[in-house]
């Protein structure tokens, strides 16, 4: 009985330590798999933290309300190129009180749409601000008259009433006229103009300022038809200065230049498509602001297109900043008065992020 006994503690012993060993193989087990899970959950947190990074925002201020002059911006933020580059773009849109040399040197705007005359000037004053890439390649200003008047050279200036905005849009006007030897005061009269072309419409005046992409489109809608329209280009009488173009301020630069270039690659990808279908281009930039009717933002976008890529240009090169050209710009800029010393170029611009982002 006693061995009886004595098997049956054995026996029992025997079972305990073997459920005692099942039990903690089931936990190092259980231990393991969590571990495993707890792995795996951080793998792919991480995994989605980093596919959904929150992206970089950037405010990008423009000299002038919504129109097809900025349709470049406007198709890279409608197509999601800023987007495929990680961006998250605010557009300001300007006006007549806004200066966007202002917004960006004061941290408002990270980056700004200026003319380079405009530019220089504040430049000019000490504001670290540079210049990085030359959207519009040629000058859109025209002057235009009723092919009554006879205007059909600078000389034919002469005698007449002219009208200019002033302002800083006068600077090519004057170098037209000196160019055909012509005294700017003397002989012939210079005029304040609106921006409704309604004074050369009525015959106000023989002869008025008007940009390729806006108003000369307003007189042709006004039911003028463009064979009894006269036009002196600015650019066929070399005394063009150079507009829109792409600023930011230098020490913000310094601190972005990785997201700053990728700017500039969707922005150059929104023009590109803007240009080779300018009439999408100006539905989209249409229907963030239907100021002006979607024909006017169509034709104003059409042009746009030709300032962008003017005829010989190579498409891939938009952006490119011409050093012969800001040069002109900046002469112009002395001689009448906007500068009070000549600019250095080489410190108003800087190409090499355009080059970064040009590159394929």
């Amino acid at each position: 009985m006693k061995k009886y006994l004595s098997l049956l503690l054995c026996m029992a012993l025997f079972l305990s330590l073997a459920l005692a060993g099942c039990g903690s193989n089931g936990d190092t087990a259980a231990s393991g798999s969590s571990t495993a899970g707890s792995s795996a959950s951080t793998s792919g947190s991480s995994e989605s933290t980093a596919s959904t990074a929150a992206p970089d925002k950037i405010t990008l201020q423009l000299k002038w309300l919504p129109q097809s002059q900025f349709m470049g911006y406007y198709v890279a933020q409608e197509k999601g190129y800023y987007k495929e580059q990680g961006i998250d773009i605010e557009i300001l849109p300007g006006g007549s009180d806004i200066i966007p040399e202002q917004q960006v040197y004061n941290g408002v705007a990270d980056i700004g749409v200026t003319w380079v005359s405009s530019l220089m000037k504040y430049q000019g004053q000490g504001w670290d601000l540079v210049e990085t890439a030359q959207i519009f390649q040629k000058s859109a200003l025209l002057l235009v008259s009723k092919t009554k008047a006879g205007i059909k050279t600078p000389a034919d200036l002469k005698g007449k009433k002219v009208g200019s905005w002033f302002g800083g849009n006068e600077y090519e006007l004057y170098a037209m006229i000196e160019s055909a030897g012509l005294n700017r005061d003397k002989d012939l009269k210079l005029v304040q103009q609106d921006y409704t072309m309604d004074q050369l419409i009525n015959d106000e005046i023989e002869a008025a300022s008007a940009m390729t992409y806006n108003e000369y489109g307003l007189l042709l809608e006004s039911g003028i038809p463009e064979a009894e329209l006269s036009k002196l280009d600015m650019n066929e009488h070399n005394v063009a200065m150079l507009e829109d173009c792409l600023f930011v301020n230098s020490e913000w630069l310094a601190k972005n230049e990785d997201v700053f270039v990728r700017f500039l690659k969707a922005s150059i990808k929104g023009w590109e498509e803007a240009c080779k279908d300018p009439e999408a281009a100006g539905n989209i930039v249409f229907n963030v602001d239907k100021s002006v009717s979607l024909e006017h933002q169509v034709y104003m976008a059409k042009e746009v297109a030709k300032l962008v890529v003017p005829e010989g240009f190579d498409a891939a090169k938009i952006g490119y900043i011409d050093n012969k050209a800001i040069q002109q710009t900046a002469d112009y800029a002395l001689k009448y008065g906007l500068l009070t010393k000549a600019a250095d170029i080489s410190k108003c611009v800087n190409s090499k992020y355009w080059e970064q982002a040009a590159a394929k």
